[in-house]
């Protein structure tokens, strides 16, 4: 075998490898959405979101909610607090919740990402 017949099955390889990376940001969530008996909250529902308790106004808690914005190859843009939002917000609408509370973050990089950015808090809804 020549190193001509060696070196095209390798190139190739490398370029499929690659371009299967260049896939989107990957997002995560530790909360199964589970279907309401409520009508379905639509897209355009406003959901608060706040780093804290949100004083003043009364909220019952739906339950935890955690969500994880991933980097998948060196080409991506790090993940922003913005994404872990959107990510946050689709996940408390797909609960039912209206805000979510006692937000934190947390970014790093992981063993099979280029990084990453975590957000967890409380989906709740907002009493009126």
């Amino acid at each position: 075998m020549n190193l001509r017949s060696c070196t095209a099955p390798a190139l190739l390889t490398l370029v499929l490898v690659t371009a299967t990376g260049c896939a989107s940001y990957r997002v995560s969530s530790n909360v199964e959405s589970a279907p309401s008996a409520a009508a379905p909250p639509s897209s355009a529902t406003k959901v608060l979101l706040a780093e804290d308790n949100l004083p003043g106004r009364q909220y019952t808690p739906v339950g935890p909610i955690e969500v994880s914005v991933k980097k998948l190859t060196i080409f991506h843009k790090d993940p922003t607090k913005e994404m872990a939002n959107e990510a946050l917000v689709e996940k408390a609408r797909s609960l039912g919740a209206n805000a979510v509370v006692s937000i934190k973050y947390t970014t790093g990089i992981g063993l099979t990402t280029w990084g990453y950015m975590d957000a967890k808090g409380t989906a709740v809804k907002l009493v009126e």
